[in-house]
């Protein structure tokens, strides 16, 4: 029973994959960009993009965060292929969040923004295993952004200075500081993520 629920999870995964690769693939092409164009505009290695582009790989999220700036886009285009419309108002249902597994960092994101074209405003409920992190590079990407930990222990290194976020706590910061976070907490941690600029992850 247990090798067929792996088994499973490995196929939608696979699937995950292909989706996102096939998004990213076609917003390459209407930038009107070959995989080597892309490569030195993100410092992201050609072969690492074309395994994303062929379901072979999903992204770092360093890598997602400087694919999406290459491209002049938001990283919506991740977790919700169906963001093409115009709208006044959306109502998110739980079970119908777009939800992308970063599994090298141990990070479930998932979109609070089904129903519009990805825009100036973004959020993001993530779901961080102990232990995990945002990786051992700093992040730098436009905007400002806001951390509110829903559960658990958060610690943000913001420039080289660390701050712990327990459950209720906030933190608002220009993001084109450099920045990094770590789940040290022994539990999981959940922390709702918000964008300007419409540039997130």
């Amino acid at each position: 029973m247990a090798g067929r629920r792996d088994k499973a999870e490995q196929v939608r995964q696979s699937e995950e994959s292909g989706s996102l690769g096939s998004r990213l693939r076609a917003l390459r092409l209407a930038k009107g960009l070959t995989i080597t164009q892309l490569a030195a505009r993100s410092d992201v290695p050609p072969s690492t993009i074309s395994k994303i582009e062929n379901g072979l790989l999903n992204p770092s999220l360093v890598n997602a965060i400087n694919l999406a700036s290459a491209l002049d886009a938001n990283l919506g285009f991740l977790v919700d292929q169906s963001r093409k419309r115009n709208a006044r108002y959306a109502i998110v249902r739980r079970s119908l969040r777009g939800r992308s597994n970063f599994q090298d960092m141990a990070l479930v994101l998932e979109d609070l923004n089904i129903g519009f074209v990805p825009g100036v405003l973004e959020a993001r409920i993530g779901t961080i295993s102990p232990g995990a992190n945002s990786g051992s590079e700093y992040m730098i990407h436009p905007g400002e952004e806001i951390a509110y930990v829903l559960s658990g222990v958060l610690t943000y290194d913001i420039d080289g200075e660390q701050f712990d976020l327990t459950q209720g706590d906030s933190l608002h910061f220009k993001s084109d500081i450099s920045h990094r976070w770590i789940n040290n907490c022994g539990e999981p941690v959940e922390v709702l993520w918000v964008f300007s600029d419409g540039l997130s992850f």
